[in-house]
């Protein structure tokens, strides 16, 4: 089987060694995966982060639609990389399928009604859509898709590299501190992330080792807050052992892989209760969920965590033992691979929204 992938987003190759943060790296992980369980894929992808990278990548992605050699079209994020397979494919007339991931399906159809109907226009022309959690799934319906054209695949975790090892040796590694409390927070330096209640808890939190991962310029000169700025995703499993905890305060999100991540870890989570952050953290059991911008509650479970080495053992043990049954990247894509083989037989009837 020969599978087209689309993404707009999608790691450079050339530089993942570097120690920053690749956008697009779980669709490259999906990538590998199919590959190694005997599924070709073709890529038309977009490998830059400036925006001047789109006209290079929707002529490729035309090119690759309309005379590329694969059975099934895979496009990543709505409409952004599936618009040119939506017009198109009615020339080869190929199976297509399309993954909501996160803002693509909880912001963007609700920003106009042109913005509904583009979206609108790409599921009518799929025959498969493909949403990481199931409160996106239940966003996808409220906006008029039929539930029987949507499956809930997330992206899974790599239980294996990213596995608890001894906190005091990752601290070593990192040259961070033995005797310190630390909370860690991963993801880009933006409102949306919520990165500015992580500051305000720092603040009230002065004794705590805040540490924070990603690039942006949204930053604070609280002395406890160590800006580690963007760093390689094979030295993640590091920055999360080294840690007490994760926080993740955003006022959107699809299916985080850093909290899944992070829970693979062994580590406890404190997250907002939006997008499929309920799906992934128990709440009392593997973390604790916050409503978005109710610092008082954050700051408090924060302290809640640090405070119990028993419950962050706990909860450790327990986000761990969830991550390997439920999110198991393995497990997880050979549910996309049973997709791609229904779609390529004509096992699966196409509906129209």
């Amino acid at each position: 089987m020969r599978v087209l992938l689309i993404s707009n987003m999608y790691p450079d190759e050339r530089t993942l060694s570097e120690s920053r943060m690749q956008p697009g790296i779980f669709i490259k992980y999906q990538a590998d995966f199919l590959e190694k369980n005997g599924i070709d894929v073709i890529k038309a992808v977009k490998r830059t982060r400036s925006p001047l990278g789109y006209f290079k990548f929707l002529v490729l992605s035309a090119y690759k639609v309309l005379f590329s050699d694969y059975d099934i079209i895979h496009a990543h994020f709505v409409p952004h990389s599936a618009l040119v397979p939506a017009i198109l494919n009615s020339v080869r007339k190929k199976p297509l399928i399309v993954t909501f991931h996160g803002t693509d399906a909880r912001i963007y159809p609700f920003k106009s009604r042109f913005h509904r109907m583009l979206t609108l226009y790409v599921v009518s022309r799929s025959d498969r859509v493909v949403a990481v959690s199931e409160e996106m799934k239940t966003v996808l319906v409220r906006l008029g898709l039929r539930d029987e054209k949507i499956v809930v695949i997330g992206t899974g975790v790599d239980t294996c590299a990213f596995h608890p090892i001894d906190k005091d040796d990752a601290r070593r590694v990192l040259g961070l501190p033995a005797d310190k409390k630390i909370v860690l927070y991963v993801g880009r330096l933006q409102r949306m992330k919520g990165v500015e209640d992580v500051y305000e808890s720092a603040r009230r939190m002065p004794d705590t080792q805040f540490i924070i991962v990603g690039g942006g310029d949204a930053k604070t000169n609280l002395d406890n807050c160590l800006f580690a700025g963007e760093v390689s995703h094979d030295r993640m499993h590091l920055w999360m052992s080294a840690s007490d905890l994760l926080v993740l305060p955003s006022r959107s999100e699809g299916l985080p892989c850093v909290v899944m991540e992070a829970l693979s870890c062994g580590i406890p989570a404190v997250v907002t209760a939006v997008g499929g952050n309920p799906e992934l953290v128990a709440d009392g059991d593997s973390g604790f969920l916050v409503t978005v911008g109710d610092v008082d509650a954050l700051v408090g479970r924060i302290r809640e965590i640090l405070e119990d080495e028993d419950l962050r053992g706990r909860m450790g043990r327990f986000g761990r033992e969830e991550m390997i049954r439920k999110y198991e990247r393995d497990t997880v894509m050979e549910r996309l691979k049973e997709e791609y083989i229904s779609l390529s037989r004509g096992l699966v009837d196409t509906v129209k929204y």
